[in-house]
């Protein structure tokens, strides 16, 4: 197939899998501009007999509507188009540039809290939409959700299980085929038994759930010899209101799990509240309902026992909020009986996922570095620079150096304001923020988007 041009549009480039329902490619589609790469699925019918093509006539146009439907979600990639050709069936479909959650989630790097949270409310988002449609994903896993690179968001892909719920592959001398479709580890029981429903795609979302939180394969975690149940919460650290939420994910009896997304999506809502900072930034978590604290007791429990200053401290648990989610609070409150700076930072160290440590050492000591926290008054004067480089320019540059080195970015920028005058231009200021990026690609990218 390699270099066919099928439809005499789309030209076959690359391999991307198969299975049984046939193969996948990447293709070029050579009737728009800069021929842009696309998804051709290509369903190869098992034997060519006329009912059984008429059949899997009606089931392949019934696939591509339904994806025709599901395409108006921001996160599914859209249909392009579908045909058949030499008595074989082609779905064309959006090729979304990233990568894959298996890569984010390579085996004994469990994720933090908080970045499951978000995973949890952005494919619940998704699973809620389809459901609605009527459209049971059945093979939900960490390849077949990718990052996307342009926004961070995540999208969910391969769709070829898809099926309208009520579908039946029934023709006039066939009885109805019922066939186990899904990935072993990932499956309940009653989709291994061939009987999906919407709530089975709520079970396979939970196992990925876990599996980020123990960096374990789900084949690697033990049932309850008693109640057939998995074991997981005694192989990682987390929220009881988290645990709570996956291990009803997670049920073996479908009746007595979450029946549906939305209803999920309301209890994280009543246990966490979601804040978006801005449309490039990762949404921030905070316990709706903090440990109890008296109205005499309005500081932190061990303040008292800290090195730190109360405004300090406040502000590195925002700080650690964003790396950790709704557990900083309560991480930050047993470790603040440290003696140095840092011994604490490398104590909160510990909780922050292996690629966001250096990360987080770094702001936190930027943050304890400083002086003081001024507040404000009539006194309080800001440092006069060139009129150029204005609210407007800065956050220009916050946004941008967010998507590439992270929560830091803002304390990076702060700085950098502390230590220009009016006499530095707009370049000297980008390149100054350049200089802080440690991949020199990286760097020269963000200057050459900013000096334009």
């Amino acid at each position: 197939m390699l270099g066919t041009v099928l439809a005499g549009r789309y030209q076959i480039r690359q391999i991307l899998g198969g299975g049984g329902f046939g193969q996948t490619y990447i293709a070029l589609d050579t009737h728009r501009p800069g021929y842009p790469k696309c998804v051709v699925k290509h369903f190869q019918p098992v034997t060519h007999n006329p009912e059984f093509m008429e059949t899997a006539r009606r089931l392949f146009t019934s696939e591509a509507e339904t994806l025709e439907k599901l395409g108006h979600h921001d996160q599914i990639p859209r249909l392009l188009a579908y045909f058949e050709e030499n008595r074989e069936f082609f779905l064309v479909q959006e090729f979304i540039e990233g990568h894959s959650l298996k890569v984010e989630m390579p085996p004994g790097q469990p994720w933090s809290e908080s970045k499951v949270i978000l995973l949890l409310q952005q494919i619940l988002d998704i699973l809620k939409f389809i459901h609605l449609h009527n459209v049971i994903h059945r093979d939900i896993k960490p390849d077949n959700i990718i990052r996307r690179l342009q926004d961070n968001k995540l999208v969910l892909i391969d769709f070829g299980a898809v099926k309208e719920v009520q579908t039946q592959m029934i023709s006039p001398k066939l009885t109805e085929i019922t066939v186990a479709v899904g990935t072993p580890g990932y499956m309940s029981l009653e989709q291994v038994r061939g009987k999906p429903r919407t709530n089975s795609d709520i079970y396979s979302l939970g196992i990925v759930a876990i599996q980020a939180l123990t960096g374990l394969n789900p084949r690697e975690l033990e049932d309850d010899p008693h109640t057939g149940e998995i074991l997981w919460q005694n192989r990682t650290q987390i929220s009881p209101e988290l645990a709570n939420i996956l291990s009803k994910m997670v049920l073996n009896n479908f009746k007595e799990r979450y029946q549906t997304a939305t209803e999920i999506l309301q209890v994280l809502q009543q246990q966490f509240t979601f804040t978006s900072e801005n449309q490039n930034t990762s949404i921030s978590l905070h316990l709706t309902q903090p440990p109890q604290i008296s109205q005499t007791q309005k500081e932190p429990a061990n303040i008292n026992n800290s090195i730190l200053s109360r405004e300090k401290y406040n502000a590195l648990e925002n700080l650690f909020s964003t790396f950790v989610g709704p557990i900083a609070k309560t991480l930050l409150r047993r470790a603040s009986s440290a003696q140095t700076h840092q011994e604490l930072i490398d104590n909160l160290a510990i909780h922050v996922v292996e690629t966001q440590k250096t990360q987080f050492k770094e702001a936190a000591i930027l943050l304890l570095e400083k002086q003081n926290y001024p507040q404000p008054s009539s006194q309080n004067v800001q440092p006069v620079i060139n009129l150029d480089i204005d609210d407007r320019f800065i956050n220009q540059c916050e946004q941008e150096l967010l998507g590439i080195i992270g929560p830091i970015a803002r304390l990076l920028v702060q700085k950098t304001i502390k230590s220009v005058d009016i006499t530095t231009s707009r370049e000297e200021f980008i390149k100054t923020l350049a200089a802080e990026i440690p991949d020199v690609q990286l760097a020269k990218q963000f200057q050459q988007r900013l000096i334009s």
